[in-house]
């Protein structure tokens, strides 16, 4: 139970975030991106972009999804389909159905990019994250809901080379997919949506014993939440709760 109140306490702060596409920060180790799928090492075969991704079909104003640049000349002549004071961009939706966000994040005092991919088959998004002359900054691949953090995060120095690399599923046996299959057993089915409500949430997270666990929260009706915690061992549900979600 310590483990259930100390989460949902943690949780409670995402409440308000039902749209990850456009979010961009400036944390350190925490900037939202992700990676060339012929490396990823999430060992999900039918989860992952192909080596060879695509383009999209618009012409000069095609910004190369595959590079570890970003294309900026592109995306200033591209119409925009958004436009805040907090970012602006616009949306593609390119080969086998997969959704393209390119993004401006102008909150930082400088300028950064942001392109982030959803494959419309798959649990999983792709983000990059670009500094301002265009050179990749980091690379991540984030799973359903709040999005937790999977295979092989990437750091590159403004210069483009790589920085580090750091496993996201170190600690975890028990895999992601056999995560998803056993939700499915218990009747809880994740959307492969890429704007999934904040009630759906995959995490990972450390136990007070230091050992490595997934906190899930799964909506049973309007009011009602279950939330449950796996080993991520060797998948033994630890905790299991029913709670209503108007209190957090």
């Amino acid at each position: 139970m310590k483990i259930l109140i100390v989460v949902m306490g943690i949780l409670s702060l995402f409440s308000s975030c039902t749209n990850r596409k456009v979010k961009l920060t400036e944390e350190v180790d925490s900037v939202q991106n992700g990676f060339e799928v012929k490396e990823n090492k999430s060992r999900l075969d039918n989860d992952t972009l192909p080596s060879n991704m695509f383009s999209s079909n618009k012409g000069n104003d095609t910004i190369g999804v595959c590079t570890k640049r970003f294309d900026i000349a592109a995306f200033e002549r591209h119409k925009k389909d958004y436009e805040n004071s907090t970012y602006v961009g616009y949306t593609e939706i390119v080969a086998n159905d997969t959704l393209i966000n390119y993004l401006k994040d102008k909150t930082l005092g400088y300028v950064q990019y942001a392109t982030i991919k959803h494959p419309k088959e798959s649990y999983l998004s792709y983000e990059s994250i670009y500094y301002e002359n265009g050179n990749i900054k980091s690379e991540k691949t984030y799973g359903p809901g709040n999005g937790m953090l999977m295979g092989i995060s990437r750091y590159y120095s403004v210069d483009g080379e790589l920085q580090r690399e750091v496993n996201e599923d170190d600690g975890y046996s028990f895999t992601f997919e056999q995560l998803i299959n056993l939700l499915n057993e218990k009747g809880m089915y994740f959307p492969k949506d890429v704007d999934l409500n904040y009630r759906y949430q995959i995490n990972k997270l450390i136990a007070e014993d230091g050992a490595k666990i997934y906190f899930v929260i799964y909506p049973l009706s309007d009011e009602t939440d279950l939330a449950i915690t796996v080993s991520g061992k060797d998948g033994f549900i630890i905790e299991e709760h029913r709670y209503s979600h108007q209190y957090y």
